[in-house]
């Protein structure tokens, strides 16, 4: 049953109700919030069943500007659960006692312009405008629901939170999860988020933006959880965060957007503080953007850029996607983030990495990355190699091979195998074995070979293929011990040659499947 319409009004009450019908602003004396939360004025006081029958025009048809109110102080509760205002409300420092109900009400637009509020809750709540809360107004909860409920509303505008303290002690301060904001979420200029949930001071899961997500130069804390949570968030454009400090605690980081969709570019600046006493800090798993921007020491306080590191401020990035990374913060700190500030081996890291510095025309950056994956997995995924075998020659192919992407190496490698084969020959020929005689020497007369004969044993004897044929002409004289030893020593330049060649092929075969 409808309630019946409130007609004992009292003056102020009967202002208020030709002030919205002519669109102007009803307004009382000065009188600051403090004194006004407490004061019995009538030229102060409204009711909260006068208000809502007046934005539901049981008092006549209202202006389209809306019901604008200062310095009032409502009455008992303002419950506009399911209704639908015909005019949007915009309060100036005005108090209320209760918290204000607008359950899937449908309004033009709401603005609370300074004042204080036990609490908003607007789950599923339709608002044509904006929703702006600015200058001052404080809104307190003392539940774990949230201080502000917005649980899949639909805001066509923005909201703007401006110089805004909302605090709650027992939970969420800003709960939006599945809400839909056509313009965009703009936190600005000296904003106070306090929360203690586990769920996040500022929680966003499934949230859609149709615009910008902006976070300047506010604060948003919470002791037992993130700062913002915002898994599956969807931003339309670009999500900023300058000159603002978010403190978390617990696990799950102090910023936490798993699987979130940002059209533009992630930018932190070098103003912002991102911190956790339990030191995880950023959670981008399966997360998307275009460019992303952030300060060198986000994650590392040193800035390193280094292999090793005395911070474990941990990220997660696994199946982190994006087109570009910041010049300033640069390839090297985000390969030092990976390797040092990540919980766990990911390729996929690597790879992307990788894929982005390639695409920029950056060969060299993408191997020196794809080297750092290899190096990575042998110290904190050993086991996904397989036995010692394995893990042994992964170390000798990443040393002498650089895993395949580092052809020169290998290269180099086969030459010094080769050039030390040629001088093993050429000390053969110079080693004495008995008077006139030598380890290596002319097979059919013994008398002594010439250098270049000397040289040509040694890649003969070294070479698993292609032989030079002056093993004809000049041999070692295996009968003498001098000679056994060079010929072992010559069996010993022959493996290591035909390990190189091994190492080169499947360095070759590996590059294959990763570009085919």
């Amino acid at each position: 049953m409808t309630a019946p319409r409130v007609t004992d009004l009292s003056d102020f009450e009967r202002r208020l109700v030709e002030s919205a019908r002519e669109g102007e602003l009803l307004g009382a004396g000065q009188i600051d919030v403090a004194d006004l939360a407490e004061t019995e004025s009538p030229d102060h006081l409204v009711r909260a069943e006068v208000l809502r029958d007046v934005l539901l025009g049981r008092h006549g048809d209202l202006d389209p500007r809306g019901v604008m109110l200062a310095r009032a102080r409502i009455t008992g509760e303002l419950n506009l659960d399911g209704a639908t205002a015909t005019a949007g409300l915009m309060l100036f420092t005005c108090v209320f006692d209760q918290p204000v109900e607008v359950r899937q009400a449908t309004l033009p637009h709401l603005y609370l312009i300074g004042g204080r509020m036990p609490g908003l809750h607007a789950s599923r709540v339709r608002i044509a405008g904006d929703l702006h809360l600015s200058d001052g107004v404080r809104i307190t909860g003392t539940n774990s629901d949230g201080a502000i409920r917005l649980i899949g509303a639909r805001i066509g505008g923005s909201l703007l939170c401006r110089d805004a303290e909302i605090a709650n002690p027992d939970g969420l301060a800003l709960e939006a999860s599945s809400a839909e904001l056509g313009s965009g979420l703009y936190l600005h200029q000296g904003t106070r988020i306090t929360g203690s949930s586990a769920d996040g001071a500022i929680h966003l899961n499934g949230a859609c933006i149709g615009g910008s997500l902006e976070c300047q130069s506010i604060k948003v804390s919470n002791d037992i959880g993130p700062a913002i949570e915002a898994d599956t968030l969807t931003v339309g454009r670009s999500m900023l965060i300058r000159d603002s400090e978010l403190v978390g605690n617990g696990e799950i980081g102090a910023v936490r957007l798993q699987g979130a969709q940002i059209g533009g570019q992630l930018e932190f600046s070098a103003t912002t503080r991102v911190t956790s006493p339990e030191g995880r800090l950023l959670g981008l798993s399966d997360a998307k953007a275009t460019t992303v921007f952030m300060p060198g020491d986000l994650v590392c306080p040193d800035g390193s850029t280094g292999a090793d590191c005395a911070h474990f401020e941990l990220a997660w990035l696994d199946g982190f996607t994006y087109a570009a990374i910041d010049p300033s913060f640069g390839w090297r700190r985000w390969l030092h983030l990976l390797r040092c500030h990540t919980e766990y081996y990911d390729a996929t890291g690597y790879q992307k990495l990788a894929a982005v510095e390639r695409t920029a025309g950056h060969d060299g950056n993408a191997r020196t990355i794809l080297i750092a994956q290899q190096d990575d997995l042998r110290r904190r995924s050993p086991d996904a190699l397989g036995g010692r075998m394995s893990r042994l020659f992964h170390w000798i192919w990443g040393a002498l091979a650089g895993y395949g992407y580092r052809a020169r190496r290998t290269a180099a490698a086969l030459l010094l195998a080769l050039v030390a084969a040629g001088v093993l020959g050429l000390w053969a020929g110079t080693t004495e074995t008995r008077p006139g005689h030598h380890a290596a020497e002319r097979v059919a007369s013994g008398a002594a070979c010439s250098p270049i004969e000397l040289i040509g044993l040694g890649l003969d004897r070294g070479l698993p293929i292609a032989p030079t044929g002056l093993r004809s002409k000049c041999d070692l004289d295996t009968a003498s011990a001098s000679g056994q030893v060079f010929t072992a020593a010559i069996w010993g330049v022959q493996v290591a040659v035909w390990g190189l060649a091994t190492l080169a092929l499947a360095g070759y075969t590996n590059l294959v499947r990763k570009t085919g």
